[in-house]
């Protein structure tokens, strides 16, 4: 009676407009004032909740993250990454789009953003493809596919923030699996972006050798030594991360402080001044993002407290609902969420109730909460939430209707992607601590 009052509350009241956070305190609050002792909790237990989540690592670490992330794109970071992936590979059949998706996966481990990859990565390669003679859509889906992939590529700021609201979940093993998912997927659309080409024409040949004449007119050397930087950038945040040198925050700070010196010292392209005023833009997301996971604390303290985790848990086992309808029923639900409701509030929403659910059936959480990221990833694809896709249409002028029918296929292999790790995670058991 009590959960099911609290549901009905705290839905009627995201129906009427209210924002997620004060959702969330209202009816954690209202049901000890409504019910007391019964609810299974007190008052002093949600100021207790509030005041662990605010004081957590999770939201340091994120912050971090998007700062370096926003000093890197301003830092021109993206450009030395796709010339050295044309250097090579634009003159070859199909492989310009290739290169350009090779740019969003690597810009994707430097930012942690999806809509952040696609609009530094997708301003720039956009023209250029368009320049080269392949089709307009085509080139505007796959940047937007694979720019969504940088919310699940490490470091991420989602993976961060989930690993917070399950409380248990190691960050660092969260990584490595969506690693590993983030580059399956990213190869999967390589593959659909050479037979497309072959099919389809591989837009201008003689623009495009022009364009690699124009860019081999300089020495290898000479673009690896620009580009290395950019680079290395992936690689010392993540084997800091993987090799157990720093932590988390630390290896957040390392990037912050790597993108300010490599802008400013090395490639020259930004002034102290100018990082600085990145930061201070940047700095006032801190406070909403700290109060977000406090509050996100609060409700799953709440949904504990109350056991209705673990009653929906003996309710699906009653049903009789098998494993893979499982698995596929609850993506589903978070793809639905993602689609209708910003990707981060949706999980903040459902993480803390669905990861108890999966301890309770004993279901392996990690493989699970990565394929829940990237049913959110593809929830920036689509309308009326799906920000990669407004930056897109902002980049390319294209329509919401024409891209978004045209990233039709691309969806369907990253819910496909999503889906199989989820439905089998023996294939990310090697991570598992």
């Amino acid at each position: 009676m009590i959960a099911l009052f609290f549901v009905l509350f705290f839905g009627t009241m995201l129906a009427l407009g209210m924002p997620l956070f004060a959702s969330i305190v209202v009816s954690t609050f209202a049901l000890p004032v409504f019910f007391g002792d019964a609810c299974g909790y007190a008052l002093m237990n949600v100021a207790q909740w509030n005041l662990d989540g605010s004081i957590s690592s999770v939201g340091v670490t994120i912050l971090l993250f998007i700062l370096a992330g926003e000093v890197m794109s301003k830092g021109k970071l993206t450009e030395k990454l796709f010339d050295t992936f044309a250097y090579y590979l634009g003159k070859k059949r199909g492989f310009m789009p290739i290169v350009s998706i090779l740019t969003c996966m690597f810009y994707g481990a430097i930012s942690g953003s999806g809509p952040a990859t696609t609009a530094a990565v997708g301003a720039m390669c956009y023209p250029i493809l368009v320049e080269l003679g392949y089709d307009k859509r085509f080139s505007a889906s796959i940047l937007v596919a694979a720019g969504c992939l940088g919310m699940v590529i490490p470091p991420s700021a989602p993976l961060t923030t989930a690993a917070g609201l399950t409380g248990e979940l190691d960050v660092v093993v969260l990584y490595k699996m969506a690693a590993v998912v983030g580059v399956v997927a990213g190869l999967i659309l390589i593959l659909y972006a050479y037979f497309h080409c072959l099919r389809h024409g591989n837009g201008n040949q003689a623009a495009i050798e022009a364009h690699n004449a124009k860019l081999r007119s300089r020495s290898f050397g000479a673009v690896l030594k620009e580009s290395i930087w950019a680079l290395l950038c992936p690689v010392i945040i993540l084997g800091s991360i993987f090799a157990g040198i720093a932590d988390t925050a630390q290896a957040a700070a390392l990037s912050l402080i790597y993108a300010g010196i490599v802008s400013v010292w090395i490639y020259k392209s930004l002034t102290w001044k100018d990082v600085m005023d990145v930061l201070r833009k940047c700095l006032p997301s801190a406070a909403p993002l700290a109060i977000l996971l406090a509050i996100a604390n609060s409700f799953s303290g709440a949904l504990k407290a109350m056991e209705l985790p673990s009653k929906m848990a003996n309710g699906l086992v009653e049903m009789g609902v098998s494993h893979a309808l499982l698995v596929g029923l609850l993506l589903l639900l978070m793809l639905v969420l993602g689609t209708f409701m910003d990707s981060g509030a949706a999980m903040r929403i459902l993480i803390p109730i669905v990861y108890p659910i999966l301890i309770a059936l004993g279901m392996e959480p990690y493989s699970f909460v990565v394929a829940v990221i990237m049913t959110q990833a593809i929830g920036l694809t689509t309308p009326p939430y799906g920000l990669c896709l407004f930056v897109m249409n902002s980049v390319s002028g294209e329509s919401i209707a024409s891209l978004g029918k045209r990233l039709l296929p691309l969806i369907g292999i990253l819910i496909l992607v999503a889906y199989i790790f989820g439905l089998f995670p023996g294939l990310l058991a090697w991570a598992l601590p």
